[in-house]
């Protein structure tokens, strides 16, 4: 497995960075250092936009990544070049808007400098929001930008069920915490993994992906080798080839160490 494995990829929020600590285990960042020094590519895949990656540790926003996919997929970057983009389609997003406008139902949306609340929401979604992610979205209408990552906070079953109705328009993934994630249609993580494997001259074998969602899963069912961390969602592990320790018992670091990685 060490000499199969050229690249790779780590979900950020659940995998890399702990929200219990708001850090990076040093573990984590030990692992990290002495992969890159093997010679491993090493890239992130997140569902962060890019302004959302502001406010986590030093070492992250440091960090020699080979390559970024923010925003579910939608946004591909090789280091500082941004090499892909999948926009969710404004027809879509527009349907999407009014929806959400007519029913009240709160909406973040991204864009490749932002993240911005289309409307006014309750106190608890803001709350919620900035215990994840130590920022804080702006409430601006949208202004025919190119969105690339859609948060839905559906309260009722009725919310849940038209969003669901567009998901032959859009891609859907439900976290179990009351919101919606909505990219591109056929857009996921795993087509930023593909893109960069065919950048990188890489089959899938060569690669491995680390995460703990509902919206790796793909990713892990498309890496050659699949690891969920074991704070991870059960259908996640479920699909994985591995299921390591969790983020805060040092798992990257004890697999990587396990798969001799390291």
């Amino acid at each position: 497995m060490k000499d199969k494995i050229k690249a790779i990829f780590f979900d950020v929020d659940g995998t890399l960075y702990s929200h219990r600590f708001h850090d990076i285990p040093e573990s984590t960042k030990e692992t990290m250092i002495k992969l890159k020094q093997q010679g491993y590519k090493i890239g992130i895949s997140t569902s962060r936009c890019r302004y959302e990656t502001k406010n986590l540790p030093r070492f992250f926003r440091e960090f020699p990544f080979d390559a970024a996919f923010y925003d579910g997929g939608a946004l591909v970057m090789e280091k500082d070049q941004m090499i892909h983009k999948a926009p969710i389609d404004k027809n879509a997003l527009k349907k999407l808007l009014q929806m959400a406008e007519k029913d009240q139902i709160p909406l973040r949306y991204s864009t490749v400098e932002g993240d911005h609340f289309a409307y006014p929401c309750d106190w608890q979604i803001k709350d919620n929001f900035f215990k994840l992610y130590l920022n804080m979205p702006i409430v601006k209408p949208y202004e025919g930008e190119d969105v690339f990552n859609v948060l839905a906070y559906p309260k009722t079953k009725e919310h849940l069920e038209k969003i669901y109705s567009m998901h032959e328009e859009v891609n859907i993934v439900e976290h179990g915490d009351k919101t919606m994630e909505i990219t591109a249609q056929h857009i996921d993580k795993s087509k930023g993994v593909a893109i960069m494997a065919d950048r990188w001259n890489l089959t899938m074998d060569e690669i491995a992906c680390f995460g703990d969602g509902y919206n790796d899963i793909e990713m892990l069912k498309y890496a050659g080798l699949g690891i969920a961390m074991g704070n991870g969602k059960d259908a996640l592990k479920e699909v994985a080839d591995i299921v390591c320790d969790a983020i805060d018992d040092d798992g990257i670091y004890k697999i990587c160490r396990e798969l001799q990685f390291i």
